[in-house]
């Protein structure tokens, strides 16, 4: 196991003891492992594990990451932490998530409606980051544990994971843009970038104002600016328009 820094060796430690005897790995992956953690970053882990969560397994895994994730931790502040478990023969075009936690899921993990186990097409775009670049924390390398995902699931999971994003718009902008950003980077060469680099290389091609909207995610992002959305409507709702043209052009040009 690597060095960690205490905001990524605690949320990972719980997720050890939690799942203890079922687990087969754990892995970092995102911003820690491709760039570097910004401002507003989440620890990003995956874990994989041979057997179904048991109820009792689920709630130590929760209430321990409850103490240490984000603003709200038990503990005191802290950086938010994003937990995906799934089953090491999950298929990476219909990737079943067995427990998913992050902070925007606190008030209803409180509240004891966080979702079971259900298809998430997001998955497909995690299995296919963690195998690219992501990092052994416990267990076996990533690509010895984590299915190949074709190119062509990662596509459509894109083209699937759209609409989900896009109600988050209104209150979300920036992470809204910068995921789409990251989107048009994946669809034009299968790979995965941090946000704001996809951010800075979809500006070199986009109109002004929509290139001045990407600057100014990207530096927000990086904690150097600060970004007001209430400014930027008009070049932000043409960014959608492009975006969504271009995943649903593509999905007919591979389907």
């Amino acid at each position: 196991m690597q060095h960690l820094d205490d905001e990524t060796a605690r949320p990972a430690a719980i997720v050890r003891h939690a799942l203890s005897g079922d687990l087969v790995g754990l892995i970092l992956y995102g911003s820690a492992v491709a760039g570097g953690l910004r401002p507003d970053s989440d620890v990003d882990l995956l874990a994989i594990t041979t057997e179904p969560l048991r109820d009792a397994t689920r709630d130590d895994s929760i209430g321990g990451l409850l103490k240490v994730s984000g603003r709200r931790a038990h503990d005191g502040p802290a950086r938010p932490v994003e937990l995906t478990v799934m089953l090491r023969n999950v298929d990476p075009w219909n990737p079943v998530v067995q427990l998913q936690y992050g902070e925007w899921l606190r008030d209803d993990t409180v509240a004891g409606s966080l979702p079971g186990p259900h298809v998430d097409p997001d998955g497909t775009l995690l299995l296919a980051m963690a195998r690219e670049s992501g990092a052994s924390l416990y267990g076996p390398a990533p690509e010895a544990i984590l299915p190949v995902v074709p190119v062509d699931a990662v596509r459509l999971a894109i083209r699937r994971a759209l609409p989900g994003l896009l109600e988050d718009l209104v209150g979300d902008e920036r992470n809204v843009v910068l995921t789409l950003a990251r989107m048009q980077a994946t669809l034009s060469d299968g790979r995965f970038v941090p946000k704001d680099v996809a951010a800075e290389r979809a500006a070199q091609t986009a109109p002004p104002d929509q290139a001045r909207m990407l600057r100014l995610a990207a530096a927000a992002y990086r904690g150097e600016a600060m970004d007001d959305w209430t400014q930027m409507s008009s070049a932000l709702n043409g960014y959608v328009a492009q975006m969504t043209h271009l995943i649903h052009t593509d999905a007919h040009t591979t389907s």
